[in-house]
């Protein structure tokens, strides 16, 4: 019988609701250099053992169901410590939904067979065919990233092992959009593919999200795209976007169930420990909510949650708000601290809306 992992920290954290989202930047290092990295001014470090137990035991001890990602810079390059974390999980029966978001380059047979063996999703990041690939997302050894990840869904595709792309739209690619199904198709074993806008920090500061009716025009031509291939091959491919309004209207909770950080349950821990309110706020001080060895700081973490709401309180007066969830805080975060709604996104959120009352008729005639 394996012992349980005993190392937790003593702190303990009052007057907040439990990490429901646990995201850890285990290094910040990449072998890549996409040219709209919001992480890119991150440190090349890699986040200790230690601190990377003490974040996994801060949300473990909430003993609710909580997102563990484990993130980057390229999160693979600290195998060894994904192992690890997942043994900590294991050992102390954590509720703890694993999820690994890689650019594949160093995704072997052996390590997807044994992510999937201990049940962490798995998600490549690719934006498209092979050109768009390799002019956004250039690997810095010259090699081609289209190849890398294209054998890296070989690998998880030889074993039966299923994955979703995560595609990032920015004004210089949103054209090329379309590509992206014949992508997931080409793969074989992709089942769900989602779109991130392009967000104003890193190297994101320099680039330009796409406008609204770009964003429109290429969905249009995707999702057609992706509806003749369906048909070709008869395997269908799911939009993250879409699936996530029908969770919306079979729920019904649709008061941004996506933000974490509005909800005081987020937990975004940096290479030295510590904490802030998202991924993309890292280095503010303005977000930073504390550290996993001394817990998250109630004021700070209300503050924060005060911030965001009063941010997007524009969302719950739009029509689209029940089947939308609201908008992004940190996306809507200009690089100057301005919040301003980004069209594209909108756009997004009600294109796949339009597709799915279109689909599902019947719920909205009554």
């Amino acid at each position: 019988m394996t012992a349980m992992t005993t190392n937790k920290p003593p702190l303990q954290e009052t007057g907040l609701p439990p990490v429901r989202m646990l995201v850890l930047t285990l290094t910040g290092r990449c072998n890549f250099a996409c040219r709209y990295c919001y992480a890119a001014s991150v440190a090349a470090e890699d986040m200790d053992e230690d601190t990377a137990v003490a974040a996994v035991h801060l949300a473990g001890r909430g003993r609710k169901r909580f997102l563990l990602q484990f993130s980057g810079g390229e999160p693979l390059l600290c195998f060894p410590l994904i192992q690890k974390l997942i043994r900590v999980v294991e050992e102390n029966h954590y509720d703890a939904q694993m999820q690994l978001q890689t650019n594949g380059s160093l995704l072997t047979p052996e390590i997807g067979r044994y992510l999937f063996d201990h049940q962490v999703g798995l998600g490549l990041s690719c934006d498209g065919r092979p050109a768009l690939m390799d002019r956004m997302r250039a690997a810095r050894d010259g090699s081609s990233s289209s190849r890398l990840t294209a054998a890296a869904a070989r690998n998880l595709a030889a074993q039966g092992i299923g994955t979703g792309l995560t595609c990032v739209v920015t004004a210089d690619s949103v054209e090329e959009l379309p590509g992206i199904a014949d992508m997931a198709h080409f793969y074989g074993n992709v089942h769900q593919v989602g779109f991130d806008i392009l967000r104003e920090q890193g190297r994101g500061a320099g680039m330009k999200a796409p406008t609204a009716e770009a964003m429109t025009r290429a969905l249009e031509k995707t999702y057609a795209r992706m509806e003749a291939l369906e048909k070709a091959t008869g395997r269908k491919v799911h939009f993250t976007q879409e699936d996530r309004v029908r969770r919306l209207a079979q729920t019904g909770q649709h008061d941004f169930p996506q933000c974490y950080a509005m909800h005081g349950e987020a937990a975004f821990v940096d290479v030295h420990g510590d904490i802030y309110a998202c991924s993309s706020l890292v280095g503010r001080p303005e977000y930073r909510l504390g550290n996993v060895r001394t817990g998250r700081e109630p004021e700070k973490v209300r503050a924060v949650a005060r911030r965001i709401q009063e941010a997007m309180a524009e969302c719950r007066h739009c029509p689209y708000f029940p089947l939308c969830g609201g908008g992004c805080f940190s996306r809507w975060l200009r690089k100057d601290g301005v919040v301003r709604r980004v069209d594209a996104e909108c756009a997004m959120k009600q294109f796949f809306i339009k597709k799915y009352k279109e689909h599902h008729k019947e719920e909205f005639s009554k």
